[in-house]
C-alpha cells in the first residue's frame, strides 16, 4: 500500500525532472549560440581595416561577407559587413543551422 501511494506521487516528479533537463539543454544550446555570434561580432569590432583576404565582397548587396563553417555542432556563421556613410559600418552576424538563421546579432563599427 505505502509503496503504491509513493508510486504515484514519484511518478509525475520523474517527469518534472525529465522536462527539466530538457528545457535546460535547449536553454545551454541557446547560450552557447548566442556566446558564438558576440564572438565573431567581438572579432570582427577588433579589426582595424576589412582584411579582403577574410572577407569577400558581395557587388550585388554591396557588402562584405565571410561564411565559417562548423562552428557549433553542424553549425555555421555568416559575417556581413554593410558600408554606410563617413566609415560606418553595419555588421551583421548570422549563426545558420542548415541554411536557416537560428540567431542574428547586430551592430556597428567606424572603419577609416
Amino acid at each position: 500500500m505505502t509503496m503504491a501511494i509513493l508510486g504515484i506521487a514519484i511518478c509525475p516528479l520523474m517527469n518534472l525532472l525529465v522536462l527539466s533537463q530538457n528545457i535546460n539543454s535547449e536553454g545551454e544550446k541557446e547560450y552557447d549560440v548566442i556566446q558564438t555570434a558576440q564572438y565573431y561580432m567581438e572579432e570582427t569590432r577588433a579589426m582595424g581595416e576589412i582584411d579582403p583576404e577574410i572577407f569577400v565582397y558581395n557587388s550585388e548587396e554591396m557588402s562584405y561577407e565571410r561564411m565559417v563553417s562548423d562552428v557549433l555542432d553542424d553549425l555555421s556563421a555568416e559575417i556581413k559587413i554593410t558600408p554606410f556613410s563617413y566609415g560606418l559600418h553595419y555588421i551583421e552576424v548570422n549563426i545558420l543551422n542548415d541554411g536557416e538563421v537560428i540567431n542574428s546579432l547586430t551592430g556597428s563599427i567606424v572603419i577609416d
